[in-house]
């Protein structure tokens, strides 16, 4: 065979493996319906990155971390021969990943998935999970495949949610399935990968401080009927019933996993005040059954929090809702009503940063089906030490097979000490969702300030608050760092307080390894609320040394 021969040959063949179908007609359609935005957001960027990534040219540059990063669509050797909707496709993907995680290891995401996509025949949950499944097998597989298993279990998530995989004839929830896939073990990996969550910590935490805000805004504790009566005749002139319906449906989801058809068929009376008294109220849901089951049980009780429990109380009276009366009555499909709600309550409960960003084109923020949120309360549950039977029970299910399974998921005692310690360099810088309020000397602060007692110690000179109520809904110094009405002091005792919740997490870790305990309760907010900490400290040497220069 000649040169020109083989040459011509070999062209041919490039040719076939570039128009492989890869992609069904829909997906081809979805794909080129897609439009890059101009420019991308870099939220957790330092004031020495660049603040925003240009997608407007085929390679990507950026300066993140302190590094210079580049993803070469048009001249890396990873992605050669690849078609244009390949490349699209990824881009996608990747856009997605720096909006729900870093950018500081996008480049490494991009080539994985382009490896992943460059080994399978098609793009489908079939061959996505058949991959993870042969990632894992390998008997030689190494750092590098514990990478690819994860970034590509990341774009699994992300295409099912959009509906990517509509039109492959793939209609069962991809996490019950997920669940059947061994995670590989990998010591050098951080724990956002490790623990499987579904919905970032994060996001949790701003829905959490959100449904507080707006409980302690339109349901404040009054002690005069007078009071009452004055503070609802208020409410309804200013309150947005179509809002309210918002944020509670999104409470409901995120605090019982309900799935949007079980949300569609609760009534008024699935609302129960289980007691009342001088000390507070407890409140319950009776969560309809989506399924029938064997056992006839038309309702699951459960408990909800007192937060939610107002909100549902005002939204009913606002409303006009009879025990007898559908609870969310809408003429839509009620997993469309349920997202959108979601989707909606999001943007509110996110940062004024988030939603001028969002408002400019100039950010998107990550979609959470009510899917996610159904499948995180399991995996948080089995990771609480909950047992196959209550979890069956919270999530109506009729058997133990897909609790056993969320608890055969979790990670070891190894992991539960890996995340006490708070060894995970690779996400320290994720703040997207958490920022404070501004910086301030503590001379320059007129209104109120914050004090608290963190592991024995009482603790003061930390910041003020700029929260507009008198009480504060949260859980007064300890809740501030991470709140967007905390103004830390640039010269507080910041490090204090940091010592002093590292006390406090080696007393539950003592406690944990002394009882066996895989996982304390509280363990996971000390975390949460240390982490918050040092990212205070961190903005605050930022500020000192930008004021130096």
């Amino acid at each position: 065979m000649t040169a020109d021969s083989m040459k011509s040959l070999v062209n041919k063949v490039n040719q076939i493996e570039q128009f492989t179908p890869l992609f069904t007609s829909e997906q081809l359609h979805w794909i080129n319906g897609f439009k890059l935005p101009p420019r991308l957001l870099l939220i957790s960027a330092t004031e020495f990155d660049d603040q925003f990534l240009n997608l407007t040219q085929s390679d990507w540059r950026y300066r993140f971390s302190g590094e210079n990063k580049a993803i070469l669509f048009r001249s890396g050797a990873c992605f050669h021969g690849f078609s244009t909707e390949l490349i699209m496709l990824i881009k996608y993907l990747t856009i997605e990943y720096i909006k729900e995680n870093s950018a500081s290891v996008a480049d490494k995401f991009a080539i994985f998935i382009a490896r992943t996509f460059s080994e399978i025949e098609d793009i489908s949950r079939d061959s996505l999970i058949a991959k993870l499944q042969q990632l894992v097998a390998k008997a030689d597989r190494n750092h590098s495949d514990n990478h690819q298993f994860y970034f590509t279990l990341y774009a699994l998530r992300k295409l099912d949610r959009v509906n990517f995989f509509k039109s492959t004839g793939d209609k069962k929830d991809l996490e019950d399935l997920l669940l059947e896939v061994p995670r590989p073990r990998n010591n050098n990996w951080g724990r956002y990968q490790n623990l499987d969550l579904v919905i970032p910590d994060e996001v949790c935490l701003m829905i959490e401080n959100g449904i507080q805000l707006w409980a302690s805004k339109l349901c404040p504790k009054l002690e005069t009927k007078e009071a009452k009566v004055a503070h609802l005749e208020k409410i309804k002139k200013v309150t947005k019933l179509n809002f309210l319906r918002n944020c509670v449906i999104t409470a409901i989801v995120y605090y019982t996993g309900a799935r949007p058809v079980q949300i569609g068929m609760m009534a008024g009376s699935d609302y129960v005040i289980d007691t009342e008294n001088k000390y507070g109220i407890r409140y319950s849901l009776l969560v309809p059954y989506a399924k029938k089951t064997k056992i006839i049980i038309e309702r699951v009780r459960v408990a909800i929090p007192e937060e939610l429990g107002k909100l549902v109380s005002l939204y009913k009276y606002l409303s006009g809702i009879g025990e007898n009366d559908q609870l969310f009555p809408t003429k839509m499909s009620s997993m469309r009503m349920v997202n959108d709600s979601i989707k909606i309550m999001l943007l509110k409960f996110s940062p004024k940063t988030i939603q001028e960003a969002v408002q400019n084109e100039g950010y998107v923020l990550p979609v959470y089906p009510a899917t996610l949120f159904r499948h995180n309360v399991g995996h948080s549950m089995a990771m609480n030490g909950a047992s196959a039977p209550e979890i069956a029970y919270i999530l109506g299910h009729s058997n133990y097979t897909v609790a056993d399974r969320y608890i055969a998921a979790t990670p070891e005692m190894a992991d539960i000490r890996e995340q006490a310690l708070g060894r995970n360099p690779v996400f320290k810088n994720m703040m997207t969702l958490m920022l404070t309020g501004k910086l301030i000397h503590s001379t320059e602060w007129q209104g109120r300030r914050v004090a608290t007692s963190i592991g024995e110690k009482l603790h003061h000179h930390l910041g003020g608050c700029n929260y507009e109520e008198i009480i504060c809904p949260f859980s007064q110094g300890r809740g501030c760092y991470g709140c967007l009405y905390f103004i830390p002091f640039t010269d507080g005792n910041h490090k204090e307080a940091f010592d002093s919740f590292i006390n406090e997490i080696d007393e539950i870790r003592n406690i944990a390894d002394d009882t066996g305990q895989v996982y304390h309760p509280i363990m996971t907010e000390l975390i949460r609320r240390k982490d918050h900490v040092i990212h205070v400290m961190a903005r605050i040497e930022m500020f000192k040394a930008k004021e130096e220069n």
